[in-house]
């Protein structure tokens, strides 16, 4: 199985629908999701070097809603959008990653925020699936 992700349109919120075989592709995929949002579907011209990203939060519900906000957190400060993921350690309760991407001449401030409200994250037949709202 390979992961993928699609967007589901609503009022001033996106939802992104991820599938994939284990959390490590989840959260990558997660993270390909938010820079295709947040280029507004334009192709990345060139890569910095890698960078690493880590985190803890209570469990894997709130660790996808705290690494996207990690991320869009480093977008808006760094002028920077993380675009290709190698997941080096993906747990219940913690995330450690090399994330490399592309600088921007703005802020990225399409998404503002991942949110709790509606998360949903279930296991099916051995894949990952979930539904993540982002404030836009």
């Amino acid at each position: 199985m390979t992961a993928r992700h699609e967007f589901l349109e609503h009022t001033s919120e996106t939802v992104v629908r991820l599938t994939a075989p284990s959390l490590s592709a989840l959260l990558a995929e997660a993270g390909r999701a938010l820079g295709e949002l947040e280029l507004r579907g334009r192709s990345p011209r060139e890569r910095g070097p890698w960078r690493e990203v880590a985190l803890r939060s209570p469990d894997r519900a709130a660790l996808l809603v705290d690494w996207l906000n990690e991320l869009l957190f480093i977008a808006e400060r760094e002028r920077w959008i993380p675009t290709e993921f190698a997941v080096l350690e993906a747990e219940e309760d913690h995330v450690r990653a090399r994330v490399r991407g592309v600088r921007v001449a703005e802020p990225p401030t399409f998404v503002k925020a991942a949110t709790m409200g509606g998360l949903r994250l279930t296991e099916v037949g051995g894949a990952l699936l979930a539904e993540v709202t982002l404030d836009v």
